[in-house]
């Protein structure tokens, strides 16, 4: 089942405008789990390709928080990036002509791979690894985002707003959804860790999916929970906001304060500029 959104602010003309990414990666095993494998994956790879006789540039930005004990998540984010990131980087740099509509089927097809190989997986080796999933096909002017899980993406969209675009699948988010818990309850609840849909857990998985058309000062933000869990929204938009040249400097940042906050867990970020 497919769940999709288009964010309404922006117009259809500026998705014909070609737009430059730069971007920036960090991966930290934070303090608490900093002699433990890292359960966090991440990916980032740009391109260009031809379409419609028009050279475009492309992006594609992963982040995977596994689970399963025993390297088992380590194995499983790498594998899930692994089978997606083979499953559209050769189609893109193959110049295939693939509409919008296709782009964003295509990235849904990937990780509905990635769950098929993980959930086999899992079948043969009675294993029960499994991993969170939000990926950002940028292609042109146009983010297709896709999540499962409770890693995030954020768009900041100036002038200094912050915006959530995927949805945590966990407990405490239905909780909240429900009016049971407030927004601010999740960072303490019992259950915070606890998800009800990650890659691996059945043979076939629901994912989020939306379409972000972009405009230059944009800047795309890719984490685990081991950043928003120690880094709140408002300290995430204000470092968001920060007047630096690179995204370098936002990743280092951002994985500073999450360290200072804490470092429970595992912090995986990928902050690309949009220009």
């Amino acid at each position: 089942m497919l769940m999709e959104q288009v964010l309404p602010y922006k117009t259809l003309a500026q998705q014909n405008r070609q737009l430059k990414l730069t971007v920036g990666t960090g991966l930290n095993p934070g303090i608490r789990r900093l002699h433990r494998p890292n359960e966090d994956s991440l990916f980032a790879f740009q391109g260009t390709q031809t379409y419609e006789e028009r050279l475009q540039s492309f992006g594609v930005l992963m982040v995977a928080d596994g689970m399963g004990g025993h390297m088992r998540g380590e194995e499983a984010s790498n594998l899930a990036l692994r089978v997606i990131s083979n499953s559209i980087v050769p189609l893109l740099l193959g110049n295939a002509a693939l509409s919008p509509d296709a782009l964003q089927e295509l990235l849904m097809d990937s990780v509905r791979r990635a769950n098929e190989v993980l959930y086999r997986h899992n079948q043969q080796e009675e294993t029960n690894m499994g991993t969170t999933i939000t990926a950002a096909l940028v292609v042109g002017s146009t983010a297709y985002v896709v999540n499962v899980g409770d890693s995030r993406a954020y768009l900041y969209h100036q002038p200094g707003r912050l915006h959530q675009l995927t949805r945590d699948h966990s407990v405490v988010a239905r909780l909240v959804e429900a009016g049971v818990i407030t927004p601010a309850d999740i960072y303490t609840h019992p259950k915070r860790n606890q998800l009800v849909r990650y890659l691996g857990e059945k043979a076939t998985v629901e994912a989020d999916a939306f379409t972000i058309p972009l405009e230059a000062g944009d800047k795309l933000l890719l984490c685990s929970d081991g950043l928003w869990e120690m880094v709140f929204d408002l300290d995430l938009e204000r470092i968001m906001c920060l007047p630096v040249a690179e995204p370098s400097q936002v990743v280092e940042a951002l994985i500073r304060c999450a360290l200072e906050g804490g470092g429970k867990d595992n912090v995986s970020v990928i902050v690309a500029f949009v220009s």
